[in-house]
């Protein structure tokens, strides 16, 4: 057996599942903010990027006091842990559960917060399934009995041996006779 090291090479056959066509972003209630990096989290007032969740408010701090000969007391400021600043304003990290999030704690001992597909598939519209015919319809429903012309089977052959055609009955007459 030879080997062919000029066979052309094919490209292997990838089954990839079919692309999602659900929007996550509609589901969650995220929309766009003025904020760079930041979206809105539907009426909440919260504000979702980088996988945590934060609220705005505002940085404040207090001058340091002194006494007399340079002793005295330094000042102090509300900054939270994880604060970013986004347009000069001031966002803080939080501790709050958010429908449509799973929340774990970082490294950081802030949290982090990410989307849950379960409830972003459990809220997602689904075709109605195709609705199963109503088996038992036909009983309940009359349908029309083809009205008999003419004579069937032998006794059609029996019209001329007797003289005179054999009726069977029509469709109104019960008892078959010639009443």
């Amino acid at each position: 057996m030879l080997l062919n090291f000029n066979r052309p090479q094919l490209a292997p056959n990838i089954v990839a599942s079919p692309k999602s066509n659900v929007d996550v972003n509609s589901v969650l209630g995220l929309t766009p903010s003025q904020y760079s990096g930041l979206q809105s989290v539907g009426d909440t007032g919260y504000f979702y990027g980088n996988n945590r969740m934060y609220e705005p408010y505002t940085v404040t701090s207090t001058p340091h006091s002194y006494y007399f000969g340079g002793m005295g007391y330094g000042g102090g400021t509300n900054r939270a842990a994880g604060t970013i600043n986004v347009n000069d304003q001031a966002f803080r990290p939080i501790d709050t559960d958010i429908t449509g999030f799973s929340k774990s704690k970082g490294e950081d001992d802030i949290y982090n917060y990410d989307p849950s597909m379960a409830y972003v598939m459990s809220q997602t519209p689904r075709p109605a399934p195709l609705q199963t015919p109503n088996v038992t319809s036909f009983l309940s429903a009359p349908t029309a009995i083809a009205t008999p012309t003419g004579n069937y089977g032998a006794g059609r052959y029996l019209s001329g041996l007797l003289g005179s055609p054999i009726n069977y009955g029509s469709p109104n007459d019960s008892t078959g006779s010639d009443s």
